[in-house]
């Protein structure tokens, strides 16, 4: 299924929220959204702006998309509603993916010359494995082992390409299913216990928690209804499966801190802030100031992850280079030599 592009999104955002924000009825907005649109968001605006015609909330047309729209979209969206604050919500939402996505055009842009090498070097290694095969073979002699693990000719290169291949794609999917919370919580806490890796992930959930909690206590919506919204749209399966340990704590009419303090998996801060807010009577307000200064703390993190994947990038590169610089001279250079020697000291020549 296709989901809608970060920058279609962004887009979206601004566009509502800013009609809303003027006062556009709500059909009207829709109306012109699906008329300007093409492709798979012009479908699926259209089936919002007949849910809406109809008197539907948006956001039960959003969940008929089947995944077009990011969950945590979705999730705001309905916060918005529930709240009366739709415009503003969208208007946020808009700043949060712009946030989003230049945190990732940094990182990318910080390790694509390190990649590019990397996959330069993974090219030339791949190209002296086939060509020393073919050379050796026309000549009759021994192949030449780059690697010294036994791929050399056409062979070893088709098995290194795809060794390569896979290794990747691996790593891209394992990224992927930790996100998305496929492999359950356990490999989110593990990558949020990573140096740097940990607080970002950890800044960007709480970033978004503190903003959802802070836009559902501002209505009239239940406090337990609150919490599921604001944790889910943290989007950190490690704190989604602590849901239902605070929402325990909500029903036995415990304060917010104590019962996120019970689910054993919010960080000192966090609950230091909260309980503070809460005294103070003041949650929104000490919320959204939380919800700010977590963004800031990501950002700060994603530099600095930024930094240290370029360089591990960079130390990957040199390694598999000397090495195959170094298995290179072995068998063509070093070992020739060494054979000889033995043969002479064993009196063979």
């Amino acid at each position: 299924m296709a989901t809608i592009s970060t920058r279609s999104l962004i887009q979206l955002c601004q566009r509502v929220g800013t009609s809303l924000r003027a006062g556009i009825d709500v059909r009207k907005v829709w109306e012109m959204e699906t008329r300007h649109a093409s492709g798979t968001l012009k479908l699926e605006l259209d089936r919002i702006r007949l849910r809406v015609a109809q008197g539907d909330p948006v956001f039960e047309a959003m969940k008929t998309a089947g995944g077009y729209f990011p969950p945590m979209f979705v999730q705001m969206v309905e916060v918005g509603e529930q709240t009366g604050k739709l415009d503003e919500v969208l208007l946020r939402l808009a700043e949060h993916y712009e946030h989003q996505a230049q945190m990732r055009r940094s990182f990318w842009f910080g390790i694509a010359w390190p990649l590019f090498e990397l996959a330069f070097a993974v090219l030339i290694i791949g190209f002296l494995i086939f060509i020393l095969g073919v050379v050796s073979g026309m000549r009759g002699g021994e192949p030449v082992d780059v690697l010294g693990i036994g791929l050399v000719g056409t062979r070893g290169a088709i098995l290194w390409f795809t060794g390569c291949g896979i290794l990747a794609g691996g790593v891209a999917w394992l990224a992927l299913a930790i996100s998305r919370g496929w492999l359950g919580p356990k490999p989110m806490l593990i990558a949020m216990r990573i140096p740097l890796l940990g607080q970002c992930l950890e800044s960007l959930a709480l970033a978004r928690l503190t903003w959802s909690l802070a836009m559902s206590l501002d209505s009239e919506m239940s406090a337990r209804r609150a919490v599921e919204l604001s944790i889910r749209a943290a989007q950190n399966p490690y704190y989604e499966a602590a849901l239902r340990r605070v929402t325990d704590g909500i029903r036995q009419n415990m304060q917010f801190h104590e019962s996120f303090r019970l689910a054993g998996v919010f960080p000192d801060e966090f609950l230091h802030a909260l309980e503070a807010a809460e005294l103070a009577g003041a949650t929104h307000e000490a919320l959204l100031r939380l919800a700010a200064l977590y963004e800031d703390k990501s950002r700060t993190a994603m530099r600095m992850l930024t930094g240290i994947a370029t360089v591990a990038v960079m130390l990957l590169v040199f390694g598999v280079l000397i090495f195959a610089i170094f298995m290179l001279a072995w068998q063509v250079y070093l070992k020739p030599i060494y054979e000889t020697l033995d043969m002479i000291e064993s009196g063979r020549i």
